[in-house]
């Protein structure tokens, strides 16, 4: 009788999410589901990468997956990824504090693993990832046998029959033609375990893509349904899971709630990012989030207007409409606000944050967008473009720039070009290099020629700020205590701008905020009659 224990498990899950991340850009190929945003396999690839870098390899069963467990849904992305680790946490509630099992208790033990993961999703349908999780779990049961690799190999067929039977179980698969790209994950991530147990070994080498060719390229609509966004929050908490349900109900659809002990990972599509964010505050701490803009996604794949792409950050200030118009990609910053971290205009916006501004209990401080956000936006982008061009906040003002030249180094390949250009200035100064770029590429302008001219439009822009409180930048560390205490004393009220590397500087000072807006003015007029004046933005 074969003897399950730690070890092996480990060697299960981490063969089965090799498998899976392989096949990543194939689960996004057939991606309908909920809704057609292309990011299913790019989702479940990130949540399986971390389990293979944080989870730890221990003798007792118990021990090795409460760590892939606590990991998976501490890290789980998307709708097929929350399930997935929801799925992963059954199995170590299963496990439960045995050391090892036999190949039936295993086999149990999957059983509830697909229970779990039904229990979480809110409207669990048929022919999802749930189908194929009870399907595998009840044709274990009914042909078990003392040694698991061929009771898993005999099993593939099965469920194999089990995925393709999903796209007779849903509309929207059956109008493609396409099985459940969720399904199909779970597939993978078995085959995966299979390969393991043939040849006892986890070298990369063993892990290929699945051909191309037998996967259905699909074209699916842009339309997402009712709701734009697609969120996740890791909320700290004991609360029951189905009190919070009834919560969000109201809020979108979509909802599917993971579980651990002490957290409990909240995905739901919704319009109101911000407001759910408000309501999972009251919850307890929400340690971590994410919000994706399936609207753009889904557009971004399947209505391109260009195989070039833009990318910036919220910092450009843009207008929604114009973002949406021109397909520009927008990477959210982080904003932290007495200890709690949202995303810039995304789960915290302006008329929240300015309406509370004297509420806080610390100055609220900005940070740039995280390494795994970058690393998955473009990852995504690169499935689907030749040539991505990135417009960023100022080098002198943040590590933006230089983080994205670091992480997206290792990502060029032959017949894509990236382009990270560091706009040297922020706010609308850098929308406006944006907007240029936008409109050069609308019009069919070469991709060299793009970046040349925004290189040379950098050098040319300019951003004048009539501030008229130095309370928040002096808090803000942008203004030195020394300058913001003279300033003060005589009353003046500064001109903020930006010099030619990108640094801040006070740009003039006046006796009134009135006559700082003449000196703008001035100097607005100056520059006309020499130069001239391309473009201009006004923000307030």
């Amino acid at each position: 009788m074969q003897i399950i224990d730690g070890n092996e498990i480990y060697s299960y899950i981490v063969s089965g999410a090799k498998n899976v991340i392989v096949n990543e850009t194939n689960l996004n190929r057939i991606n309908v589901f909920p809704v057609p945003d292309g990011d299913t396999g790019t989702n479940l690839s990130l949540t399986m990468n971390s389990i293979l870098s944080q989870a730890q390899r221990r003798p007792q069963a118990s021990v090795t997956m409460k760590s892939i467990a606590d990991v998976a849904v501490d890290h789980a992305y998307g709708n097929s990824g929350v399930i997935f680790a929801q799925y992963l946490h059954g199995l170590s509630q299963s496990v439960g504090q045995r050391e090892n099992l036999t190949s039936k208790e295993f086999v149990e033990s999957l059983k509830t693993s697909a229970q779990y993961a039904f229990k979480s999703v809110a409207n669990p349908k048929e022919g999802t990832i749930l189908t194929v999780m009870r399907e595998w779990a009840t044709h274990l049961e009914s042909h078990i046998e003392e040694d698991f690799a061929p009771l898993v190999e005999h099993s593939l067929s099965a469920l194999k029959g089990a995925v393709q039977h999903t796209k007779d179980q849903l509309k929207v698969l059956r109008d493609h033609n396409v099985v459940d790209a969720g399904a199909m994950a779970f597939y993978y991530f078995v085959e995966g375990i299979a390969k393991f147990l043939k040849t006892r070994t986890l070298d990369n080498q063993e892990y290929t893509a699945a051909v191309l060719e037998e996967v259905a390229e699909i074209y699916a609509s842009s339309d997402v349904g009712d709701y734009r966004y697609c969120t996740q929050y890791l909320v700290q908490t004991k609360n029951n899971p189905d009190a919070l349900r009834e919560k969000l109900g109201n809020y979108g659809d979509s909802l599917v709630i993971g579980s651990t002990d002490d957290h409990l990972n909240v995905h739901l599509h919704t319009n109101a990012p911000h407001e759910v964010m408000k309501l999972l505050l009251n919850e307890g701490p929400v340690t971590s989030h994410k919000v994706d803009d399936m609207y753009m996604q889904a557009h971004l794949i399947h209505e391109p207007v260009s195989k070039m792409v833009i990318v910036t950050d919220s910092i450009a200030d843009l207008p929604q409409e114009f973002v949406d118009r021109h397909q520009i990609v927008v990477i959210p910053m982080n904003i932290i606000i007495d200890s709690v971290v949202y995303m810039d205009k995304v789960t915290m916006k302006q008329s929240d944050f300015y309406e509370h501004m004297d509420d806080y209990t610390l100055n609220p401080t900005s940070s740039m967008a995280t390494q795994t956000t970058i690393e998955r936006t473009f990852r995504q982008l690169l499935q689907h473009y030749d040539h991505i061009l990135g417009i960023f906040v100022s080098s002198k003002m943040s590590g933006t720039y230089a983080n994205l030249l670091r992480i997206v180094e290792p990502m060029r390949t032959e017949g894509k070009r990236i382009e990270i250009l560091d706009s040297k200035v922020n706010s609308i100064a850098e929308g406006l290099l944006v907007h240029e770029a936008a409109i050069l590429k609308d019009q069919g302008v070469p991709f060299e020629e793009i970046v040349k001219t925004i290189r040379e439009k950098v050098e040319k822009a300019r951003i004048y700020v009539s501030v008229k409180d130095l309370k928040y930048m002096l808090k803000g560390g942008r203004v030195s205590k020394t300058t913001g205490f003279i300033l003060s004393k005589l009353k003046l009220q500064p001109v903020i701008s930006i010099d030619p590397q990108g640094k801040g500087e006070i740009f003039a000072k006046s006796l009134t905020q009135k006559s700082a807006l003449k000196s703008i003015l001035k100097t607005i007029k100056n520059d006309l009659k020499k130069q001239g004046i391309d473009k201009y933005a006004l923000v307030y």
